[in-house]
């Protein structure tokens, strides 16, 4: 569990969906400017595998049907985070 959380995008995805609930891929990456489509891919599974982040249905007419949101364990680990943002914006 440490090896996923402890990286860098893990961190920002985690927090940019406790921020904003479930979004599909594209809002995602467009909120995390430097991570490359294949590292998002690859952190967002990371994130299932451990049961942090779980895909969801947003419609049947989109090419791409699912979007992205935090378990309960995931909003757990996000409320978390919050003392460590609010201490690194101070910093």
């Amino acid at each position: 569990m440490i090896d996923i959380v402890g990286k860098k995008w893990a961190i920002c995805v985690v927090t940019f969906l406790g921020r904003h609930g479930a979004l599909r891929f594209g809002p995602i990456q467009r909120s995390l400017p430097g991570v490359s489509p294949a590292t998002l891919t690859s952190t967002l599974r990371a994130l299932e595998r451990e049961a942090l982040v779980r895909r969801v249905r947003v419609a049947k007419d989109l090419r791409s049907p699912h979007a992205y949101e935090l378990t309960d364990a995931g909003a757990t680990l996000y409320r978390s985070l919050l003392p460590l943002a609010n201490w690194l914006r101070r910093a």
